[in-house]
């Protein structure tokens, strides 16, 4: 076989493998673009008698992007946006990134991204202060679930869906970094990182 045959043929198999892997990213995009919304986007409580009431993913999405944008703060935006950049992402018990989150992992490093130090546990965020009330919150604000010696969770408000208070968060092992129901039981405080 001629040189210029080798060339050929070897440019041919590596024109052919590209086209496999090319087809391979593809399908595996189709795959995760196609999948039903259901692991990742969550309803939310939104009415007085408390029935749920699931919205599709382009309410989810604008209701990030309004959070972004309604922040008071530009520092608040960012730590939103990095948040739902990781929507999708595994809890990781003890998890600050960058494979995976716990709440408070997700919480720092969110606020790291923004530019703003913010202590690592849930207990010590809510600490860190300052505490505001709960029937003001903003997007980028940060609530705490459990009680004023221990608080056991912490998520990113981001406003409400349908009448309901929605967070991100990395709710607990086994789930995966997603929008919940602000309500809960044990919602305890809020505070503002940003100012």
């Amino acid at each position: 076989m001629s040189m210029p045959s080798r060339i050929a043929a070897a440019c041919a198999a590596f024109f052919l493998v590209l086209v496999v892997l090319v087809a391979a990213a593809a399908s595996a995009v189709t795959a995760v673009a196609t999948r039903p919304f259901a692991a990742l986007w969550h309803a939310v409580v939104g009415d007085s008698q408390h029935l749920e009431h699931e919205f599709g993913a382009r309410q989810y999405v604008a209701l990030v992007a309004s959070a972004e944008a309604h922040a008071p703060t530009r520092a608040a935006a960012e730590a939103v946006a990095f948040a739902a950049r990781r929507i999708g992402m595994p809890y990781i018990w003890g998890g600050a990134g960058p494979v995976g989150y716990d709440c408070s992992g997700l919480t720092q490093a969110a606020y790291a991204a923004a530019g703003i130090d913010i202590p690592r546990t849930a207990t010590e965020q809510l600490r860190s202060g300052p505490v505001k009330l709960l029937s003001r919150l903003r997007p980028g604000d940060l609530v705490f679930y459990g009680n004023p010696a221990f608080a056991h969770h912490v998520a990113i408000y981001l406003g409400a869906l349908g009448g309901a208070g929605v967070v991100l968060d990395a709710p607990r092992p086994g789930e995966v970094i997603r929008l919940d129901p602000l309500a809960a039981g044990d919602l305890l405080a809020a505070t503002s990182p940003a100012g």
